[in-house]
């Protein structure tokens, strides 16, 4: 190595240490978690480290379905928010969330019968990831779509109700219990084809079609077998833009599940 190789050498070690000094901590500053330092990783929230076994699976589906109920519970709730030509809407969100009350009973007795510990309330982050803020947009000051947009709401909480028991027919590990998740599934999918055909009714409105702007229409049958996507539902006041709020809705997953040290 000659002298201008140890030169250059020299050059970039003393630049590093600058720069690690930099980016390093700081005397008599606060560190915080939500700034990431070199050579370190914000820390993310940690899941549950425990098994998802069916009783988990069932638990959190019988979650889902005290979630919807509580969901219409709220949108029946609202003064005159279903009104007009949606006014109808309202004997049917009765009907489907004593339906929804039924199946978690069903659901629970068999997390019961499986050894598992019944779980009697709304899941928490479907409700406060969608539910929750989803209603807030509904129910906003000069929403003139309010109605609409309540059977919308409904419409989709119903979707994701369906594919949460096709997912776990597909991940159960009893055949009873597939077969019993089919079943609820089933039921939850005749209340999607109601309030699709409330939406957009008769023969037009059951399979896929497109507006005169080119936007999807809603179908009352979607596609040829239910989908496990995510489901996507533009509620609220239209922004500067005329757009409204997306709301992106997924079935639960590791971080929504309701485990078995939940209680």
């Amino acid at each position: 190595m000659n002298r201008r190789d140890l030169i250059r050498l020299g050059t970039v070690t003393l630049t590093g240490a600058v720069v690690a000094s930099a980016c390093g901590a700081q005397a008599n500053v606060e560190s915080s978690s939500n700034i990431a330092a070199a050579g370190t990783v914000v820390p993310n929230d940690k899941l549950a480290d425990e098994p998802v076994d069916d009783m988990v699976l069932l638990r959190t589906a019988a979650s889902l379905e005290y979630s919807v109920a509580a969901l219409y519970d709220a949108i029946l709730g609202a003064d005159g928010l279903l009104s007009g030509d949606y006014a109808p809407a309202a004997a049917l969100l009765r009907r489907f969330r004593d339906d929804h009350l039924e199946h978690a009973g069903a659901v629970n007795g068999l997390v019961r019968a499986g050894g598992g510990t019944p779980w009697t309330k709304a899941n928490p982050r479907i409700d406060d990831r969608y539910f929750v803020p989803a209603l807030a947009e509904v129910t906003a000051e000069g929403n003139p779509d309010a109605a609409l947009d309540a059977v919308t709401l409904a419409l989709a909480a119903e979707t994701l109700a369906g594919q949460t028991y096709q997912g776990a027919v597909g991940s159960l590990q009893s055949a009873s219990l597939r077969a019993a998740a089919a079943g609820v599934g089933q039921d939850e999918a005749r209340h999607a084809v109601v309030l699709a055909q409330l939406l957009n009714p008769g023969y037009a409105g059951v399979a896929p079609s497109t507006d005169e702007n080119g936007r999807p229409t809603v179908a009352s049958v979607p596609g040829t077998f239910g989908g496990l996507a995510s489901v996507q539902v533009r509620l609220g006041n239209p922004g500067d833009n005329g757009a409204k709020r997306n709301f992106i809705l997924e079935t639960p997953s590791l971080n929504a599940y309701i485990y078995a040290s939940m209680s």
